[in-house]
Formats: structure tokens, C-alpha cells, sequence
């Protein structure tokens, strides 16, 4: 997938306050390691899922 689609989500989670830790755990991806998917693409497609199921777990 596309690091720009990753940066969008990334952005998503900090605006929602979505603690990195809780994202690290359900993910099981360190912080620093989605930073630099981020910078060099091309981005797991797990990775962009599981943000997404975050992001809508955070709604509900």
C-alpha cells in the first residue's frame, strides 16, 4: 500500500488521541518502525487494516 495512505492514517489516530501505546499493542509494531514505513513506503497491507480498525473502534 501507499505510505502517503499511512501518513493520513497515522495523522487520524494522534487527532483522535489514540494512545501509541494501544496502537503498538493491537498491531504489534513499534512506533518508530510506522514512522519509517511511513518515510519509505511501501506499507504492509495488515498495517493500513489495522489502523483502520482502530480508528473505527475509537468511534464507536
Amino acid at each position: 500500500m501507499d505510505s502517503e495512505e499511512l501518513v493520513q492514517l497515522m495523522k487520524s489516530v494522534e487527532e483522535k488521541g489514540v494512545p501509541w501505546e494501544k496502537v503498538e499493542e493491537e498491531l504489534k509494531i513499534k512506533h518508530d518502525l510506522l514512522k519509517l514505513y511511513a518515510s519509505s513506503g511501501p506499507v504492509p497491507v495488515t498495517i493500513i487494516n489495522g489502523l483502520k480498525k482502530i480508528l473505527e473502534s475509537g468511534e464507536e
